[in-house]
């Protein structure tokens, strides 16, 4: 027989650096492939333990982590190589995707909101996941026109298909 080649898709993805137009910040994404719920439970005191705001969310093929907190690159690359050390993946960190697949439901796993976070990030998120909307400061933000202190930088994210 013969083989199909592989149908490319283009899909909304999110760099993980930010800017206010001085300076380039830098967000922690990881994503988990098949995850066990040992994996889950790692994942999770893994996250605690680093005194960040993030999200966690299912996908059709695993998970989704979306750090909200912006930092210093160094800062980055030690909490991404944490979760490298300990949940290992074939996954650079680098974008995220935020389009949603044909036919994927995600769900809300987790989150903290305890730590400084971008709200223009959370808006994102908080239109998928009404739950996120409870944050203390979401609906002020909502209310002062939505201002934007850091940039978030979108990227074409490609995704292959059999």
């Amino acid at each position: 027989m013969f083989n199909r080649k592989p149908k490319i898709k283009m899909m909304l993805g999110l760099r993980n650096i930010v800017t206010n137009g001085k300076q380039w910040k830098y967000l922690l994404f990881y994503e988990i492939d098949n995850p066990s719920e040992g994996d889950i439970k790692i994942l999770h005191d893994l996250l605690e333990d680093m005194s960040i705001s993030y999200i966690v969310y299912s996908t059709k093929a695993g998970l989704h982590v979306v750090g909200l907190s912006e930092m210093e690159d160094l800062e980055r690359y030690y909490r991404f190589d944490y979760l490298q050390m300990n949940i290992p993946e074939y996954y650079s960190g680098q974008t995220i995707r935020v389009s949603r697949k044909k036919g994927e439901k995600q769900e809300l796993l987790f989150y903290n909101l305890d730590h400084e976070l971008m709200l223009n990030l959370l808006h994102i998120y908080a239109r998928r996941f009404p739950e996120l909307q409870k944050y203390k400061y979401y609906q002020d933000w909502i209310n002062l026109g939505m201002p934007k202190v850091w940039h978030l930088v979108p990227e074409k994210y490609w995704t292959y298909k059999k």
